[in-house]
């Protein structure tokens, strides 16, 4: 019972910590000379929204019980395993796509463009 009480302690702690962030954003004024972040900022804040998800995602399934636990994984997995799966559906379409290209480059250089034989 303590690592439960535990964990809603910390999921606790975790809410207020987040919704302290959004009051904070909240609460500052939108400036819109202010110049924009420079990417990698932005892409290190992403990587610790990301963080943050999962971790919030780990906990919801650990206080979880029985059959729902096991229900939620198994959810979880399916979601992780179709977005993989698209992910290398869209690399895949991408390579065929440049090949494609190639191939039409390589026939329009031999079979259109004017040759310079004299």
């Amino acid at each position: 019972m303590s690592q439960t009480d535990n964990l809603e302690e910390r999921f606790r702690e975790l809410e207020r910590e987040v919704m302290g962030n959004k009051q904070q954003a909240s609460s500052q004024p939108h400036d819109p000379n202010k110049r924009a972040e420079p990417e990698f900022i932005a892409v290190e804040k992403s990587v610790d929204a990301a963080k943050s998800s999962l971790g919030s995602l780990i906990a919801w399934v650990n206080s979880l019980t029985g059959a729902t636990k096991i229900a939620a994984i198994i959810v979880i997995g399916l979601v992780a395993f179709t977005l993989l799966n698209f992910v290398f559906k869209l690399v895949t379409a991408a390579i065929s796509i440049g090949i494609m290209a190639l191939v039409g480059f390589i026939l329009y250089k031999v079979f259109f463009e004017p040759s310079n034989i004299k």
